[in-house]
């Protein structure tokens, strides 16, 4: 039987990441350089931390007999997992993420009634002119 495969998370998004933050708590600006075996070890720290938080809202999920996890479930596995402090920050994250979306939507709804009615214009003359080949004017 083979053996199942690790996956890994992509290293320049973790590399990106860490150094993000490394580059907000540095004293006076400094760049921190972090070596090859701990930045694969923030990585599998990541990976690991993101097995347990899911396997924990898919509890969450199973608890209220549902299959679909959602922001909740998570949200409640990082209080069961005792990481209280990341709801907050999450919250904020999610809620900037929905208004986004939101602004996103509705964007694409004006556009789309936007086209419709260029559309519905540039047709009316045309229907006007078919009613005026067949002997029909807006007088009869």
């Amino acid at each position: 039987m083979a053996e199942a495969e690790v996956e890994e998370l992509p290293k320049a998004i973790v590399r990106r990441l860490v150094k993000e933050k490394l580059a907000q708590v540095a004293a006076g600006g400094a760049e921190v350089i972090v070596n090859k075996d701990a930045m694969s070890a923030f990585a599998e720290s990541a990976r690991i931390f993101i097995h347990y938080l899911s396997a924990t809202a898919n509890d969450m999920c199973k608890e209220s007999k549902r299959q679909t996890i959602n922001a909740d479930d998570v949200l409640k596995a990082l209080d069961e997992m005792e990481f209280p402090e990341f709801v907050e920050p999450l919250n904020t994250s999610l809620q900037e993420f929905r208004n986004k979306n939101a602004a996103r939507r509705s964007e694409t709804t004006q556009k789309k009634a936007e086209k419709r009615r260029k559309i519905d214009k540039e047709s009316l003359p045309q229907e006007q002119n078919d009613a005026a080949d067949h002997g029909k004017t807006d007088e009869d």
